[in-house]
């Protein structure tokens, strides 16, 4: 019986620590979905094709250099050959001492099986970063808010009745 009054504290204590951890999972979820995001692709070549997606993440496309002019860029599929609409937020960001230009978002648009090819408007390279859609953010978000009271109130109630 002693050991399980021992095995009861050590899980009621580990319930109870979910008080400052939930907060913090909240914390590095909401960071891992900020925009722009984590590089994941660096420079490739503007005759180089790639694929716009990333396992259940948002990919933000970026041209080098930050001059570039998105009007005049143009990126087709390499299968059907269709363009792809830019839907550029104007925005410029720093990457390792390197500034680019965003060129569009994939949001689930475009699959690992589909492959990617821009050119033109003076764009050198290709870069690619990704962060958690906000979907996804989303659903982690809240079943760590709602799992930090229930596991530190039900680890307060254990502790309590241990003590007995």
């Amino acid at each position: 019986m002693k050991n399980a009054k021992k095995v009861t504290s050590l899980l009621a204590i580990s319930c109870m620590l979910c008080i400052i951890v939930g907060p913090l999972g909240i914390w590095m979820v909401y960071q891992k979905a900020a925009f722009p995001g984590d590089l994941t692709v660096s420079e490739l070549e503007i005759n180089e094709s790639f694929s716009p997606a990333d396992n259940r993440k948002a990919t933000e496309i970026w041209a080098y250099p930050a001059t570039t002019n998105a009007n005049e860029v143009r990126c087709i599929t390499e299968k059907g050959r269709e363009k792809v609409s830019l839907d550029s937020k104007n925005t410029e960001v720093t990457f390792s001492d390197t500034e680019v230009t965003h060129l569009f978002t994939n949001d689930g648009e475009y699959s690992h099986f589909d492959r990617i090819q821009c050119q033109d408007g003076g764009i050198e390279s290709i870069y690619i970063s990704s962060h958690f859609s906000d979907q996804t953010a989303h659903r982690f978000i809240l079943a760590l808010s709602i799992a930090t009271p229930v596991l530190a109130g039900t680890g307060f109630i254990l502790y309590r009745r241990n003590q007995k």
